[in-house]
Order: C-alpha cells, then structure tokens, then sequence
C-alpha cells in the first residue's frame, strides 16, 4: 500500500477516527511521527530524519501558515512537542489536514531520495498499524 495524496490522509483519518478534538488528533500525530522516526532513523540516521522533517516544514507551511512559528523558531525545542502543541492549538478537521500535509510532504522527499518502493518498504508498518502500537487506542478510549 502506497499512501500518497488521499491515501495519507484516508490513513490518518483512519487512525484518528475515535478523537473527540485536536489535542487527541494530535496526541496521534505525534504518536506516527515516533514511528517514522523509529523506523527511520537506524537507516537514515537522526540526523536524516530531522532534516527530512525541517524539509517538509518547510514545504507545508505555504499551505499551513500556522507551520510558519516551527519553520523559523531558532529555539532548540523538541519539534515533536512544538508540532503537537501547535495541532492541538487548530480545530479538529485544521489539525488532521496540517499533519496528513506534512506526513505527505515528508513521504514525497523520502520517495525522491531512495525510491517509492523503498519508502513504502520502510513505512508500510507506520501506516498498516495504530501508531505505537496500542498507544492510540489507549490514548481515544
């Protein structure tokens, strides 16, 4: 299963279908983005991943100007934390579009640098699976 476009967002909705408001959306997204990372990071490193993250900022924030403050914060604050603190801040529908951008921006980048059949190798186990396990359904029940 590739997600590209609607397929990141049918997943994220998916993954999201028992939130009652942002802050459980964002709970979530930051639940997948852990993820990514763990399944990422070995192979690309955390430095790879962080870039890859600035990367996609970068690129959703003209859709998103609310991803602006991330871009441009010269603070060494955690990006997981300020990224759920800023979903939690939007409406529900605001925060699942804001991160399915961002997880898509960061999948395309991905895809560019070692392929689509590479990338969905890697993060089929992201998108087949609640984020962490178990954790989102601990976190909506």
């Amino acid at each position: 299963m590739h997600a590209e476009g609607q397929g990141i967002r049918t997943m994220f909705a998916r993954m999201t279908i028992d939130s009652v408001d942002a802050a459980q959306v964002a709970q979530i997204a930051v639940l997948i983005w852990i993820d990514v990372n763990a399944a990422l990071a070995p192979i690309i490193g955390q430095s790879g991943v962080d870039a890859l993250l600035k990367r996609s900022l970068y690129l959703s924030r003209g859709a998103h100007p609310c991803l602006e403050n991330l871009w441009t914060d010269p603070t060494p604050v955690d990006p997981l934390q300020a990224l759920q603190a800023l979903l939690a801040a939007q409406r529900m529908a605001d925060a699942m579009v804001v991160n399915a951008t961002l997880l898509q921006n960061f999948q395309n980048l991905l895809d560019a640098l070692i392929g689509a059949s590479l990338t969905e190798r890697l993060l089929r186990p992201v998108w087949d699976i609640p984020p962490s396990g178990n954790a989102a359904q601990d976190i909506t029940s």
